[in-house]
């Protein structure tokens, strides 16, 4: 792939983001897995889990030997992953989990986490760095990670094909395979012992539910909501909040756009009408000088 291609993304409308920005921290992460300090929050920013509930985890950050970083200010070690995936084991929070982590020196994090009834998979082994996959022009910086792009196009065809009994282990059994690719080693752990599917853990025959509704609604899908006049009203007013973000957007990419014009033209280095007066002020005070 060239630098200018431009990596196709396909990510589901129907995501609920509950946190986010300056609301999510490390101490935020892990308490939502141990279920702590969670009344002031509703049902929807919580982890509502027991001990038939079966957890999917992937994350993407910059790490290191032992830890992985948050929001690039915070970090979560690994004896802190430990107590708390042991809490959640404890308090019967979870069944059977899958732990993804693509950072560097990712499968460090798992050195000191001994939990029963958990698949880590990591990116990346000791003292390797995990790369990044393509070039984006506008955001200058690269769009996704080596191992989340082979994960992503691995998912995605098993959808289309509607192959969802393919196993986990296959799954990144075949991603391992790509090492040419990654660069790096996949390693795993299997402390679950048994043949986990894709469909138990991806999504593929999740019910509808109300909060896919209001994101198919925002989406101009035709749904059945005659009855419900205040939540169409609702959602209008998140329509008109969604096109005003993106005029908003916009105007910000125009500015930006002026913005770069006008310092490139007051590019000293590079600008040739100010390295001509320069010159013309050196030679009119030299001759000033000699006379």
């Amino acid at each position: 792939m060239s630098v200018n291609d431009k990596l196709i993304t396909n990510c589901h409308e129907n995501i609920n983001i509950a946190y986010k920005e300056e609301d999510f921290t490390n101490y935020q992460f892990l308490d939502i897995f141990r279920g702590r300090k969670m009344n002031q929050f509703n049902n929807f920013r919580q982890l509502n889990t027991n001990k038939n509930s079966k957890i999917l985890v992937i994350i993407t950050s910059h790490g290191g030997e032992g830890f992985i970083k948050v929001r690039n200010t915070m970090v979560i070690l690994s004896d802190e992953l430990h107590r708390t995936l042991n809490e959640m084991y404890i308090k019967e929070k979870y069944k059977e989990m899958i732990f993804v982590l693509d950072t560097c020196e990712g499968f460090s994090l798992f050195d000191n986490v001994k939990v029963p009834n958990v698949y880590f998979v990591s990116s990346s082994s000791y003292n390797q760095k995990a790369h990044s996959y393509s070039f984006d022009h506008v955001i200058l910086g690269p769009t996704v990670d080596k191992f989340h792009y082979l994960l992503y196009n691995k998912i995605n065809y098993i959808r289309n094909n509607k192959i969802y009994n393919e196993t986990i282990n296959n799954v990144f059994l075949e991603l391992k395979s790509n090492k040419s690719f990654l660069e790096t080693d996949v390693m795993i752990i299997d402390n679950i012992h048994k043949n986990l599917t894709v469909q138990d853990y991806m999504g593929f025959n999740s019910n509808k539910d109300h909060s896919i509704e209001i994101y198919d609604k925002i989406n101009f899908n035709e749904i059945n909501l005659k009855d419900d006049k205040e939540f169409l009203i609702e959602n209008e007013q998140l329509i008109n909040i969604k096109e005003n973000i993106n005029n908003e957007v916009e105007e910000i990419r125009k500015f930006n756009v002026k913005k770069y014009k006008f310092n490139s033209f007051f590019d000293y280095k590079n600008n040739k009408i100010f390295n001509i007066f320069i010159i013309f002020i050196a030679i009119n005070l030299i001759i000033s000088f000699i006379l």
